[in-house]
């Protein structure tokens, strides 16, 4: 009879415990985030790699030159247009490593924006090499990314790039020489020809803000190509990973 009443005590606690708590634990649905065109992030170039990864970026932008081996290096201060050279410099295999070694594993892609700084289709040929031996594993045998869902590029490295002809060509998912990406000076960003039309643009495809040619810095209105829509910005060192765009998020709330 005495374990009688132990069952029924139990059960009854078990009762006054399930009522506390507001009944069972309701599962939330896992919350799937939008495409990549959706979101905005801030970047790094002319950095020490290693410094910008430990900023947790996701966007980081390299000036590949060719050393007096024909290996390529990446250039750590803005260096004169037209110089072959860049001094100081690292290796783009170094970079490769870096990168494989502290941006991943993550939730969330990695852009690399590589610019030629040589005409020399071997070098180029060589930073398809160490991205094949270093990252391989976290390519995206895509060739143009911009509207896929975000989720879907957790952990893998987009690469970004104009075409040279050379063995990186295929790597690339996205070209500043096709109509998906828009390469803009920061002064091309925050003075566009046509407002509206950086703006329907930037609704399904991405531009990325980078520095002057001649290394001067439009230091007015720093957040205007936010507001434009403008997604990857090598100016801004406030936006840690992946935001949700001013644009997609007005478009969401249009679309409710």
């Amino acid at each position: 009879m005495e374990w009688l009443i132990a069952v029924v005590l139990a059960a009854f606690l078990g009762f006054l415990i399930y009522e506390e708590i507001g009944g069972p634990v309701a599962i939330k649905p896992p919350v799937l985030r939008k495409r990549l065109c959706d979101y905005q992030t801030g970047g790094s170039v002319w950095e020490d790699v290693d410094a910008a990864l430990r900023r947790k970026v996701r966007l980081l932008e390299v000036h590949v030159y060719s050393d007096e081996r024909d290996q390529p290096v990446v250039a750590l201060t803005q260096q004169k247009e037209g110089q072959e050279f860049a001094d100081p410099a690292v290796s783009f295999e170094s970079v490769c490593v870096s990168i494989v070694n502290d941006a991943f594993p993550s939730t969330d892609p990695f852009i690399l924006s590589i610019v030629p700084r040589t005409e020399k289709t071997i070098v180029m040929d060589r930073v398809a090499e160490h991205l094949l031996t270093t990252v391989r594993k976290h390519l995206v045998n895509v060739p143009s990314i911009h509207t896929m869902p975000i989720d879907d590029l957790a952990n893998k490295l987009v690469i970004v790039s104009r075409r040279t002809g050379s063995r990186l060509d295929p790597l690339i998912n996205l070209s500043w020489d096709e109509e998906n990406l828009r390469r803009l000076t920061f002064a091309q960003a925050v003075h566009p020809r046509d407002d509206r039309e950086l703006v329907a643009f930037n609704k399904n495809h991405i531009s990325l803000v980078v520095p002057d040619a001649s290394m001067k810095t439009v230091l007015e209105t720093p957040d205007r190509p936010k507001a434009l829509g403008c997604q990857w910005n090598l100016f801004d060192r406030s936006t840690v990973g992946f935001v949700e765009s001013p644009l997609a998020a007005s478009n969401s709330f249009l679309s409710q």
